[in-house]
């Protein structure tokens, strides 16, 4: 039987590293940018297709409808 390799690896994060401190830095000057200019920074809900399988969630129904007119119930 062979070792499932782990989900996460010391090598791949230094491989990625650089791309996520300047994603940082770029995330963090614009939100700077937005509160020097007196934007609040807001997190909304996202509507998903399945209201999931908590026993204890009541979910928000909505109508999404489409461009061709087809009707889909996401919730959030």
């Amino acid at each position: 039987m062979t070792e499932a390799s782990p989900w996460w690896t010391p090598d791949v994060h230094a491989d990625r590293r650089p791309r996520l401190m300047l994603r940082n830095g770029i995330a963090a000057g614009l939100r700077d940018w937005f509160a020097a200019h007196d934007f609040v920074e807001v997190q909304t809900a996202a509507l998903q297709v399945s209201p999931g399988n908590e026993a204890h969630l009541a979910a928000f129904a909505t109508e999404a409808v489409g461009p061709d007119g087809a009707r889909a119930p996401p919730y959030l």
